[in-house]
């Protein structure tokens, strides 16, 4: 019970011995009890999780990838065995593929304008509609109800009946969509090389950035952070968000044309694979390679499970791969091959031992053990949810959308106070020091001649500028009586002027 304590704890607690302010004091010690208490109660609820994740173990000088599709069917449970189907549909594809958050309902788009979604638990078809255009991605939104197609000339949302409910027109000829969930932000990347953001609740253009690399065909968000990762075609990877008109980071990942990328649940780690045949392991803290592999042809597709599972698509084979991301691995996890069926797109299924194929031939799906998170948190995915959850989760994750302002490399940064920088601060503590040891500037009276000197006349002096009401109405009294005796002294001196002037020129005076 100590080690699961010291797991979830959040470090050493702030010490109120030396407070001398009350209320301050017990201010913190609620905080801290309410810290010791949050440890303990999730201590105690892992000690209840009913569900462990397990793997494929060989014995003696057996390969867990030499286990096929067919020996797993044997060994699992019905349930389990339900999971591994194939859709033929020769005519339509090659397909894309999406799962919805909770991993229950399947979206299948062909790139011929087949556009279906399927429901996994009761295994019947929700919607299914054919388009008559050019389907280049798919995409489900926060859940089943809407979903995100780009097709050859713009982005277009459809509801779970297949009716379409808008066209995104600023989105012109995309190839890749990605989705935002906590952020309601809808991405997308195509031939015109602009990276835009739709806020999906409001239906505005958030942000529009120009890549100035070309045509982009590899777009992938990162789960920690909602930065967005797009792979170019000269093998540079940029990071974007819509707080930023310029990518945050951009790195030569490759001397060829990239082809896929993913990112690690805990976004420390990216993946990416070029035409160069390599497959590469990126330190996303230090922006360094870790390892990489080689294979056979160029990936087209891959995805990171869950619980750190890579799967590899390229032709008609399948690799996954365990533990080979912040390590590096000898061999394969898992194999599988589709003969003549050229591999499109590869999507673990979320909560579930499952990795969907989106092929040439319609769709694939095959078991992989300890690939989904077996013990799920129901209030941010439940697959059983009823429709009065269904329309609570969505109000209640409306009500907590993020701005895309907090889209950042390190998202810890909200409601951090922004310090100065260091130099800056240093530059500012010396003036105050200075300040404080010079003390205040002492003034040298001026020595007058005698009498000029004297206390009264400093003392008159320092009253100058003191506004006293008194001297302030004397003043005006003073000021008021010097015009009224110079307008007696223009008049009488008109009078004059007019008496001493001839007759002649008497009526050019007033009288």
């Amino acid at each position: 019970m100590d080690r699961q304590l010291e797991k979830y704890a959040r470090g050493p607690g702030n010490s109120t011995e030396k407070l001398t302010d009350q209320k301050l004091r017990s201010g913190l010690e609620r905080t801290e009890k309410k810290f010791e208490d949050a440890a303990h109660n999730t201590a105690v609820a892992e000690l209840l999780l009913p569900e462990d994740a397990g793997f494929l173990e060989a014995e003696g000088m057996e390969e867990t990838f030499k286990f096929g599709q067919d020996q797993l069917k044997e060994a699992v449970d019905v349930n389990t065995a339900r999971e591994m189907f194939d859709l033929s549909l020769p005519d339509l594809g090659p397909y894309a593929i999406d799962y919805t958050k909770n991993g229950r309902f399947l979206l299948l788009g062909g790139r011929k304008g087949h556009l279906a979604l399927m429901d996994t638990l009761r295994m019947d078809i929700q919607m299914e509609v054919q388009l008559r255009e050019t389907i280049r991605d798919v995409k489900t939104l926060h859940n089943e109800n809407l979903v995100a197609v780009a097709q050859k000339k713009y982005v277009y949302i459809y509801d779970n009946q297949g009716a379409e409910v808008h066209c995104l027109r600023e989105h012109v000829e995309p190839r890749r969509l990605e989705f935002l969930p906590y952020h309601f932000l809808l991405g997308s990347v195509g031939r015109t090389g602009y990276v835009k953001y739709t806020d999906i609740s409001t239906g505005q253009l958030v942000a529009e950035m120009g890549t100035k690399l070309g045509a982009c065909d590899s777009l992938r968000a990162n789960p920690h952070n909602g930065v967005l990762h797009a792979g170019h075609h000269n093998g540079v990877v940029t990071m974007w968000s819509p707080a930023m008109g310029k990518p945050l980071v951009r790195m030569l990942a490759h001397p060829a044309p990239i082809t896929c990328l993913a990112v690690e649940k805990g976004g420390h780690y990216m993946v990416t694979s070029a035409m160069d045949k390599q497959t590469k392991v990126w330190d996303l803290r230090t922006y360094k390679e870790v390892h990489s592999y080689l294979t056979k042809t160029p990936p087209t597709d891959m995805d990171i499970s869950e619980r750190g599972l890579l799967s590899l698509g390229f032709g008609c084979h399948v690799q996954v791969w365990k533990d080979a991301i912040a390590t590096k691995a000898k061999a394969p996890y898992m194999e599988h091959d589709l003969p003549s069926r050229l591999i499109h797109r590869t999507r673990f299924r979320p909560l579930q031992d499952v990795l969907g194929l989106g092929h040439t031939e319609g769709y694939s799906s095959m078991v992989v053990p300890g690939a989904g998170e077996p013990n799920f948190d129901t209030f941010e995915a439940n697959p059983f949810q009823t429709s009065k959850q269904r329309r609570e989760s969505e109000v209640v994750s409306l009500l907590e959308k993020l701005t895309p302002e907090t889209i950042g490399l390190d998202p810890s940064f909200v409601g951090r106070v922004d310090a100065d920088p260091v130099a800056l601060q240093t530059e500012q503590r010396a003036i105050m020091e200075a300040a404080n040891t010079r003390g205040p500037k002492v003034v040298k009276e001026k020595k007058k001649m005698r009498g000029r000197s004297k206390v009264a006349k400093k003392l008159q002096k320092k009253q100058k500028n003191v506004v006293d009401v008194g001297a302030k109405k004397l003043r005006e009294k003073r000021e008021a009586e010097q015009g009224r005796e110079r307008a007696r002294e223009d008049t009488r001196k008109r009078e004059a002027q007019a008496r001493e002037a001839p007759a002649a020129l008497g009526r050019f005076f007033k009288k």
